[in-house]
């Protein structure tokens, strides 16, 4: 069975294993991992995933304040939780500088979604200072505040991934470079770049919303790309069918709705750009060695499957 990757905005948590960059860290907290999805440390799965969050740590340049909770000022992190959906908060979490956490998991997710990913939410007492909260919505990016109708910049504290775990979804985890993926698999690095691209505002910030205009966006990196406003096949991605370069090679976006079993999609120069438009400073390198690092083995299937969003 075919399954479309589509997403939506999840209030997001937090994460333990680290991805080190010259400027930021995207931390994986696996403790919600409640049906085992990723398995144990070292996995095939973690792995890849780890991977998808590397490529975004080479790319990003912002600095990000700390979120540091203390006797009189609370930061509660709220989620849905990978492992049932259901609302879940962290009472106080520390969030270093230039870190990023993602609680990543698994479940059985709805018709033909294959994840789901988005920045997580907060909720802070009201006799906290306004600095702390400031602070806690901007991560220190002065776009990032004031009224959400006027927001050109976006700092989360992270946020969450989850990927269905449904029997009938054939997912391909294979790192070996010499092998191929079945025709009818679901390649996971695919899928996790998509959603944490989510994570990362295309789709789910004030600043990505501020920038549609009907069903185009308009953000002025993107548009520069594309040659014009790039449509949208709904509010958070790209027309499905939308194509950007990779190494000069015209390929398909990887923030459109929905992939071929089969193929690996990886950040083109238009989804690299919405990224700027949301309001990262990103590296001048458009496609680091690290989406390469999984993507030759797959490149090269024949894919009959037609797509299903």
């Amino acid at each position: 069975m075919q399954r479309g990757v589509k997403s939506y905005l999840a209030a997001g948590i937090l994460a333990v294993f680290s991805q080190q960059s010259s400027a930021i860290n995207i931390q994986f907290d696996y403790s919600l991992d409640t049906n085992g999805f990723f398995g144990s440390a070292g996995s095939t799965q973690r792995t890849i995933l780890e991977a998808a969050g590397s490529f975004f740590a080479s790319n990003i340049n912002d600095s990000l304040t700390a979120i540091t909770p203390d006797a009189n000022n609370q930061f509660n992190a709220v989620i849905d939780h990978p492992g049932t959906g259901a609302s879940y908060t962290i009472n106080n979490l520390n969030v270093p500088a230039d870190t990023l956490i993602i609680y990543a998991g698994g479940r059985s997710l709805s018709g033909s979604t294959l994840g789901v990913g988005g920045p997580g939410g907060f909720s802070i007492p009201s006799a906290q200072s306004q600095a702390f909260i400031d602070n806690a919505v901007s991560r220190g990016q002065a776009g990032a505040l004031g009224p959400a109708s006027g927001r050109t910049d976006f700092g989360p504290w992270g946020g969450t991934v989850t990927f269905d775990t449904d029997a009938s979804t054939n997912w391909y985890f294979d790192t070996d470079l010499s092998t191929s993926a079945d025709v009818m698999d679901n390649d996971f690095f695919s899928v996790a770049l998509h959603e944490i691209g989510h994570m990362l505002g295309i789709g789910t910030s004030d600043s990505w919303n501020n920038l549609i205009a009907g069903s185009d966006f308009t953000g002025a990196a993107s548009t520069s790309i594309f040659g014009g406003n790039v449509p949208l096949s709904d509010p958070g991605h790209w027309a499905d069918g939308t194509s950007g370069l990779v190494n000069g090679v015209a390929k398909e976006t990887a923030m459109d709705p929905s992939i071929l079993q089969g193929t690996r999609k990886v950040f083109t120069d238009l989804d690299l750009a919405a990224l700027s438009d949301v309001g990262w400073e990103l590296t001048a390198v458009p496609v680091p060695a690290a989406v390469w690092l999984f993507g030759s083995g797959l490149m090269g299937l024949v894919v009959t499957a037609r797509r299903r969003t």
